[in-house]
């Protein structure tokens, strides 16, 4: 889940053309609409209709191998008459697509599965509200009370270290144990917006401004490296010894490594960065019927379960994370979550990425 591009100019570059020739929906009545329909023959009304169009395409930021082909694959072998394929990309390319598509008036998505993209795929009004009645099972406070997304997975961000460079007890035990000298030089980010520009997001979130910016002020004073790649490439290089800590990896990332005998350990401080992924269904599917077919089953109690068997974190109430990873879930470790919301999220990156520049660009 790795957003490697700045988002919000690629919208604003965007939505002027794609404003005037977006692909909207055909009207249709609550009735006829498979996004919105309630009746209680909703689900046979979909599986028929799934039936005839015997296709979905879901483009989703989910790595592939580890989560993304097994829920297709779990989908498919439930639905065996619909051919379900998928495109992965990081979410400024899944924008990118879905923008142009629209300009085209030719969508290809009939699902889009993404992290940050709520908002920009808002404003740029190519989706479409939806309804299932699996959402039930979420918490409301991550959801969209105006249904255009629902959200699919949680995400936990925080700091890893090297085992060999890093014993446990020296490990930074606050935010405030990142400024000790002895990590001068020894620490590492992801200079993209869900690495660099998530973590100041989320110190100005449960700090405020003017406490972050001082906090900040200091923390650039320890050299932090930038990659300008994908947090997992991050957490790769401090497995490799590179440098001792990382401070925005996806925290099951080094669990998941540590099972294969990596040193590398996650470190979940108070308050834990946390963000969704959601779901969101085009204006104009190719296949509309198989589009909230596919929602409602990675909504469902099963879909969510197919997540969790691949290491995520299932945001339905009722799907727990795996065990293993239960040592990284705030409430499970006496930790507060810091959440941000979609909304947040957007809002709040022009000034992240301005105080990035300020103060961690070199």
């Amino acid at each position: 889940m790795a957003i490697i591009a700045t988002i919000r100019p690629l919208l604003l570059a965007l939505i002027v053309s794609a404003g005037a020739t977006v692909a909207l929906a055909q009207d249709a009545s609550p009735s006829d609409n498979p996004a919105t329909y309630r009746g209680t023959d909703r689900e046979q009304r979909l599986v028929d209709g799934a039936r005839k169009e015997g296709q979905v395409t879901v483009y989703s930021s989910m790595i592939v191998d580890q989560a993304l082909r097994p829920l297709i694959d779990a989908f498919q072998t439930k639905y065996p008459f619909v051919r379900a394929q998928y495109v992965r990309d990081d979410p400024p390319q899944q924008l990118q697509k879905v923008m142009a598509e629209s300009r085209a008036g030719h969508m290809v998505a009939d699902v889009v599965e993404s992290t940050g993209l709520e908002v920009p795929i808002r404003a740029a009004d190519i989706d479409q509200p939806f309804w299932s009645p699996q959402i039930e099972a979420y918490d409301p406070g991550l959801r969209d009370p105006d249904n255009y997304w629902a959200p699919t997975r949680t995400s936990y961000l925080g700091a890893c270290y090297n085992t060999n460079l890093v014993k446990p007890g020296e490990a930074p035990k606050s935010f405030a144990d990142y400024l000790d000298l002895k990590w001068k030089g020894k620490i590492v980010w992801s200079s993209t917006v869900a690495g660099a520009m998530l973590f100041i997001t989320g110190v100005r979130n449960f700090m405020g401004e003017d406490k972050a910016f001082a906090y900040l002020q200091k923390l650039a004073q320890q050299d932090i490296v930038s990659i300008p790649s994908a947090n997992r490439v991050v957490v790769d290089r401090v497995m490799a010894g590179e440098y001792a800590l990382c401070l925005d990896a996806f925290l099951h990332h080094p669990i998941i490594s540590a099972r294969k005998g990596a040193p590398i350990a996650p470190l979940p401080l108070d308050p834990v960065l946390t963000v969704v992924s959601s779901v969101m269904l085009p204006k104009a599917p190719p296949h509309p019927y198989a589009a909230m077919l596919f929602i409602d089953y990675l909504l469902s109690r099963e879909g969510q379960q197919t997540l969790q068997r691949a290491d995520y974190f299932p945001a339905r109430l009722d799907v727990a994370a795996s065990a293993d990873l239960d040592q990284i879930v705030p409430r499970k470790i006496g930790l507060h979550e810091n959440f941000i919301s979609p909304i947040k999220m957007d809002a709040d990156l022009p000034r992240s990425r301005e105080l990035y520049m300020q103060l961690f660009a070199k």
